[in-house]
């Protein structure tokens, strides 16, 4: 009896302790569903046969092995080579992907050294008005994105990078976020360092490469994951800089929101899904490899050291 009393009292020990985590874990299990059902619901329907979603349109999965099919996924790819008479139903994913890989590396990359030497140049340099002038651009990020559309748009129109990979490129160079972000991660670097790399005779480039870099690489790398995947997801931009171009120079996104869109136009639901599929894989995958430096980037973020 003393035995069973004192295994139900630790039971009751903790289960007190514990309490709150279960608390969490169950709201979070929560909210992780509402968001992952819409993904499951696509994923699974992507392999679903036509005459299974007219079925049963509120499943998950296909109803009976006849009603699995690939039937999405190989029309999206049968359809890769230009034919003449179905024009609209030409899907040049290869071109697609090269065009959505070109746009994010390149956009990234460039905006990762705009950004870093910005941010280098507010927290390590010293010169009139520097904390006025960052706050000015803080104070952008408040502004609606929808506002610069149009002055944005005329912009690429001049510089002739309508209807180019350019135009998605050039206008995420002058985005402040990532400004922010390597900023506050720069200001947890200790002065002293900067300070006697500067006594040693080093140039700002050198402490930039050697020794900001280096330290600040956790926040680099976040901010180019951010900007890879606003790259890789952005449609809105996109319609309006490609959108009327050849279809050979969309990427990826919103090739497959036009897929997408059509797909009653194509007489296939799972066409549709098959290309929203297609077009969230490789960015999963790129989050997968490197969550842990998202949240090391985000953690120490903002904390100085």
């Amino acid at each position: 009896m003393i035995e069973r009393e004192g295994t139900s009292t630790k039971k009751h020990t903790w289960l007190g302790k514990n309490l709150s985590k279960i608390i969490a874990f169950v709201i979070l299990l929560c909210v992780s569903l509402i968001f992952l059902t819409p993904i499951i619901w696509g994923v699974f329907g992507s392999f679903r046969t036509y005459t299974d979603f007219i079925a049963n349109p509120d499943s998950f999965f296909p109803s009976k092995w006849d009603a699995f099919t690939l039937d999405g996924y190989l029309e999206l790819f049968s359809k890769t080579e230009f034919n003449p008479a179905r024009a609209n139903e030409w899907f040049p994913v290869w071109n697609w992907l090269l065009n959505s890989l070109i746009v994010s590396l390149v956009g990234t990359l460039l905006y990762l050294l705009v950004a870093s030497f910005a941010a280098y140049a507010f927290v390590f340099l010293e010169f009139k008005y520097s904390n006025r002038i960052f706050y000015m651009l803080i104070a952008t990020m408040t502004v609606p994105g929808i506002i610069s559309t149009t002055p944005q748009l005329i912009n690429m129109n001049l510089l002739g990078f309508y209807k180019s990979l350019l135009g998605l490129i050039v206008p995420g160079l002058g985005g402040v976020y990532g400004v922010f972000l390597i900023h506050q991660f720069f200001l947890g670097i200790p002065k002293d360092l900067i300070e006697n790399a500067r006594i040693d005779g080093a140039s700002n480039l050198l402490i930039f490469r050697r020794v900001v870099v280096p330290l600040g690489k956790s926040a680099l790398f976040v901010q180019g994951l951010f900007g890879f995947m606003g790259a890789w997801n952005d449609v809105q931009w996109a319609q309006l800089i490609i959108g009327n171009a050849p279809r050979s120079t969309w990427t990826l996104a919103y090739g497959l929101k036009v897929i997408s869109d059509n797909a009653e136009a194509y007489e296939s639901i799972t066409l549709a899904l098959a290309s929203a599929v297609i077009g969230m894989v490789p960015i999963f995958i790129v989050y997968l490899i490197a969550q842990s430096k998202i949240i090391e980037g985000v953690a120490f973020s903002g904390i100085k050291r």
